[in-house]
């Protein structure tokens, strides 16, 4: 008989264990898979449950009541994290409820369901942490202080809960985080805020909530939804040329038992950052915010397509449970067909959405910018057609004869009448400083003249780019708008930085031939206009 089934004596049976998690288990949040703008929402799920918990007596206390939430964030001497609010507190009897992890609420309906969001925050956040507290009606104010490392070496079993004097109409709740594991540097500080305000959007808007975070007040600008007419007017049958707001709703039923509705729409500017789907629950999103915006495939396409620069929208979903950090949904395999059915009613008529987003473009070419275009594309390909051929030979041969690669090319000449601009970038480890300077130089063949230095230690480049303002080329085509000026400024800049990188590359000699053919293309064949250009 193996030790698995001996029988146990009389005396040592227990009719019952304790499952309840030791203080070990604390050890492991702050582990968790967090990112820190979940965190801190967990603290403003709380604040929101607790004023609506408690609204009714603050509406008696403070008739203008409206729930505020700030966030501090300190990052000197080990960094430091505060949250205020003023909603309903924490009762004195719900205090071992509150500081015990994995301890549900006795209402699960609102935003705070696990039982471990100040915890698990907290402690992820950092290695020592006290909430000062107190409730409508209680004339104290109760301060409880956590020290993850006495806890754990110690194994603490239990929190000291100290008192003092208070109002007895007050009523807050005051987290402060220190010797912080988490910091809120630079760049994350910023996706932190942008996070949150999309997070609360629903509560902002209605001004149900105001939150600050670092000392800035979170608003949510609403996106503007496109009017336009359908983007197959004139081309269809049946489809009027009639202005409309794409922006359709949603309703869904999945499986029975979840409820998917809410709206999607198109946005009036194509962006390639802040759309997707924003999937909520109970008016808190969970799913599309920030950086992390919700695309599906099956909806989206692959890449930046159109419809991922426009195609936004908010769904409330009822009916699937999230993850214990609020970022997720635990779709029980209906995400597929939460997908399929989607993409259905996002694209039905007479509202096609995808259709839409993919092929409207909010600038349409005018008839009059038809017509230039298609006059500068018959002017070019006839005149290159002609003018090309007789003196290709002769380009070949002066380019081959020609002397220098750009780097050993004289200086341009500095003109008072010159006009210049310096630009720096850095790429490589290697420092760029590119000078362009736009200027006449009558006796000068090339309309670009250039000189680039590559430092042999450091790598750095400087280079020098003279636009000659009286080349044929640029006299017949460029001077006339700013705009083309500009264009041709453009690929000057594109083209010398494209034969620098060449030259760093070790293959100089070729670039460089390869703009003294260009050069030699557009002074012998393609400066002159046609007749029917002038």
């Amino acid at each position: 008989m193996s030790d698995e089934t001996l029988p146990v004596e009389a005396e040592d049976f227990e009719p019952a264990i304790s499952i309840v998690p030791g203080v070990s288990i604390l050890g492991v949040l702050s582990n968790l898979n967090y990112e820190p703008w979940y965190a801190l929402a967990e603290y403003v799920d709380n604040a929101i449950q607790s004023a609506a918990r408690s609204y009714a007596q603050l509406r008696q206390t403070e008739p203008g009541y409206q729930l505020h939430v700030d966030i501090a964030y300190d990052e000197h001497q080990g960094g430091s994290i505060s949250i205020v609010d003023n909603a309903g507190g924490i009762a004195r009897r719900d205090f071992s409820r509150a500081f015990k992890a994995a301890e549900v609420p006795p209402d699960r309906t609102g935003l705070s369901e696990f039982g471990m969001g100040m915890k698990s925050a907290s402690i992820w956040f950092a290695r020592s942490w006290r909430v000062v507290t107190t409730s409508i009606g209680d004339p104290n104010v109760y301060s409880i202080e956590f020290d993850m490392s006495a806890v754990l070496n110690n194994k603490v079993d239990f929190l000291d809960v100290t008192a003092a004097e208070g109002d007895i109409d007050s009523h807050f709740t005051r987290i402060e985080l220190w010797n912080l594991n988490q910091f809120l540097r630079g760049r994350t500080l910023g996706k932190v805020r942008d996070h949150l305000r999309e997070i609360y959007r629903a509560f902002l808007r209605d001004d149900t909530l105001i939150l600050s975070v670092a000392g800035q007040n979170m608003q949510f600008v609403e996106p503007d939804v496109l009017r336009a007419p359908d983007y197959r007017a004139n081309s269809a049958d049946g489809v009027t040329v009639d202005v409309r707001e794409w922006r359709k709703q949603i309703d869904l039923h999945l499986d029975g038992r979840v409820h998917v509705r809410g709206w999607a729409a198109i946005r009036a500017e194509g962006k390639t950052s802040g759309n997707g789907l924003s999937l909520f629950r109970r008016r808190r999103v969970i799913i599309g915010t920030g950086d992390t915006p919700y695309r599906p495939t099956r909806i989206y396409g692959q890449g930046n397509s159109y419809r991922s620069q426009r195609l936004f929208g908010e769904l409330e979903v009822e009916g699937l449970p999230v993850s214990h950090t609020k970022d997720g949904f635990q779709w029980q395999g209906l995400e597929e067909e939460f997908h399929e059915r989607l993409r259905g009613v996002l694209d039905a008529e007479p509202l096609p959405l995808l259709k839409q987003a993919e092929h409207y473009r909010a600038r349409q070419a005018s008839r009059a910018e038809l017509k230039r275009i298609r006059a500068a594309t018959e002017n070019t390909a006839e005149v290159a057609e002609h003018a090309i051929p007789p003196v290709l030979n002769q380009v070949v041969e002066q380019a081959a004869a020609s002397a220098a690669p750009t780097h050993a090319a004289a200086k341009p000449d500095a003109s008072s009448h010159d006009v210049s601009q310096t630009f720096t970038f850095t790429h490589d480890d290697r420092m760029w400083s590119v000078t362009i300077t736009a200027g006449s130089r009558t006796l000068e063949e090339d309309w670009l003249v250039r000189h680039v230095d590559i430092d042999r230690g450091s790598g750095n480049i400087t280079a020098q780019l003279l636009l000659n303002t009286g080349h044929p080329f640029l006299k017949q085509f460029a001077l006339g708008s700013s705009d083309a000026l500009e264009a041709v400024f453009r690929v000057a800049v594109a083209l010398v930085v494209s034969e620098s990188l060449q030259t760093t590359a070790g293959d100089g000699e070729s670039a460089a031939k390869f703009m003294r053919q260009v050069s030699a293309l557009l002074g012998a064949a393609l400066s002159k206009r046609l007749r029917s250009d002038t």
